[in-house]
């Protein structure tokens, strides 16, 4: 992990800073609170009034130092104890906070800023986890004059995928339709990619943020799709021969919340694909009816995560899909170009299962290379873009030397 290195969410990717306003703008943050904050002690107030902030409960300890509770929305539940809040310091000095985790562990290294858009590090003597079983973490914040957010990632939210898919709308090619909304009535964006639309052509697929606490996997996909629209000959040659659906967001209520990985409706939707009892599945599942009639033809699908490290579920090489041997191919060829000391990533099959997850229900019903893509909760954002041009160039080749040969 890099620690101390200023990260910025947007900033590294051209298209999506086009998009995108303050976070002021976003959630009505004036250098004011709004309401009154979650508690607070003889020199700050913590709020969690902001869009991604999840806090459960705060205890005062002492005038300097104070206890939040960090609970999750269901159980059970994976590992991916999110919180966020906002500091508004009184006076110059020190906050001590401890961070008590139920349900889960400590896992997302603390990220600060004070203008929701660029993040720092905060430095590892600022903060120590209980080595015995992780279930506390004990933060030690510097209060100056500005307020300032404290969040497990970046603040990553609806508003600003929906800001980033409708900047990619304005292309000539590209469709932006609402397939559905949320429990919340949050509208389910898709973007169609179409430069030839009456000519027949098989669609590559990708979605994002089923869970929330997600954030490198979405600007993973934000990146990976930039470099698929750019102006190159590679990415020419491959949209004429493939169309494009991708639905950056499928999870708009629970990444308002601060959800650590189900919608509002507690299911976890990546073990709802075949129930499709969510709204937001149900949308999806609405989206795949073409190829279900005939009327188009499905060439790959990738559902973009994070986790704690860079990794790839994918069909073992054992099970026929379409194109063939794409997953090993496809890690090969970027294991070529990519040094690891820049992004280093394994390729970890596993055979089709009862598990209710995309990777499974695409590869069962269509019979083509369904991957589910994990980038790393701590990899450098720089290299996350860097991975994900090498990543979206090599799939690229691969699916048009597949469709030159069929």
């Amino acid at each position: 992990m890099r620690l101390n290195k200023s990260v910025s969410i947007l900033g590294a990717f051209a298209l999506a800073a086009c998009a995108t306003s303050s976070i002021q703008e976003n959630t009505g943050l004036l250098p004011a609170l709004r309401a009154a904050g979650l508690c607070e002690t003889d020199n700050a107030a913590i709020s969690i009034e902001h869009a991604t902030a999840n806090v459960s409960d705060c205890r005062v300890v002492s005038d300097t130092s104070l206890e939040l509770m960090i609970r999750p929305e269901n159980t059970p539940i994976n590992d991916s104890p999110w919180y966020g809040f906002r500091v508004d310091p009184k006076i110059p000095g020190i906050l001590d906070i401890t961070l008590s985790y139920e349900g889960g562990t400590h896992r997302y290294h603390p990220k600060v800023s004070y203008d929701g858009r660029s993040w720092d590090w905060l430095a590892q003597t600022q903060i120590d986890v209980d080595e015995d079983n992780g279930q506390t973490a004990s933060i030690r914040l510097n209060l100056g004059q500005r307020p300032f957010f404290v969040s497990a990632q970046e603040i990553f939210t609806s508003e600003k995928h929906d800001r980033w898919a409708r900047k990619l709308a304005e292309r000539s090619d590209t469709t932006l339709s609402e397939i559905g909304r949320s429990h919340d009535g949050h509208p389910l964006l898709m973007l169609e990619v179409e430069t030839e639309p009456d000519t027949e052509k098989p669609y590559v697929m990708w979605v994002g943020r089923q869970h929330p606490p997600e954030v490198t996997g979405a600007l993973f996909l934000i990146s990976f799709t930039e470099t698929i629209l750019g102006d190159s000959g590679l990415s020419q040659k491959f949209l004429n021969r493939f169309n494009l659906l991708i639905v950056p967001n499928m999870n708009p209520d629970g990444v308002t919340a601060g959800f650590w990985r189900h919608n509002k409706g507690g299911i976890d939707l990546n073990r709802d694909w075949g129930p499709f009892t969510q709204p937001e599945t149900q949308a999806v599942r609405s989206a795949l009816e073409r190829f279900e009639t005939g009327e188009d033809r499905i060439a790959l699908f990738l559902d973009f995560h994070s986790t704690k490290r860079n990794l790839l579920y994918t069909q073992t090489d054992e099970e026929p899909a379409s194109p063939p041997m794409f997953a090993r191919d496809w890690a090969e060829a970027v294991d070529e170009r990519l040094d690891d000391e820049v992004y280093s990533f394994t390729r970890e099959p596993r055979p089709m299962s009862a598990r209710a997850i995309s990777k499974n229900y695409m590869y069962k019903n269509y019979g083509i290379a369904a991957i589910t893509f994990e980038v790393g909760d701590a990899t450098d954002r720089d290299a996350v873009r860097e991975g994900a041009i090498v990543f979206a160039e090599e799939m690229m080749k691969i699916m048009i030397r597949a469709e030159e040969s069929r």
